[in-house]
């Protein structure tokens, strides 16, 4: 924490030997079936030169139904952590397809 009470995420860069301590802290706060959406779309991405996620497959692949409560739950902490954000289009996003973060990356492959 600094010393305004933020972390110093919102501070912009931080060293990388720090990013993979921020990371590794918030994967273990992350739920586990947050942990196995992003680690779905995290495959999802592979080989793709754009990290352009689709949640239906992610979801369904850690038995979520797609369309219910919990997925849109998942999908908010998912959000929240800074793992996805919303696709540039609004009409896109609204169909499920989100953007995998760099951080969203770093966070699927430490477990």
């Amino acid at each position: 924490m600094s010393q305004r009470g933020q972390s110093p995420l919102y501070y912009g860069r931080v060293s990388g030997a720090r990013t993979e301590a921020v990371v590794e802290e918030s994967v273990r706060k992350m739920s586990d079936k947050a942990l196995g959406m992003l680690k779905h779309m995290r495959k999802q991405i592979f080989g793709h030169p754009a990290p352009y996620v689709e949640v239906r497959g992610a979801a369904v692949s850690i038995g979520v139904n797609p369309g219910g409560s919990e997925c849109d739950g998942l999908v908010d902490e998912l959000l929240g952590a800074g793992y996805i954000r919303s696709y540039p289009s609004p009409s896109l996003t609204a169909h499920g397809l989100y953007r995998m973060t760099d951080r969203g990356i770093a966070a699927a492959q430490e477990e």
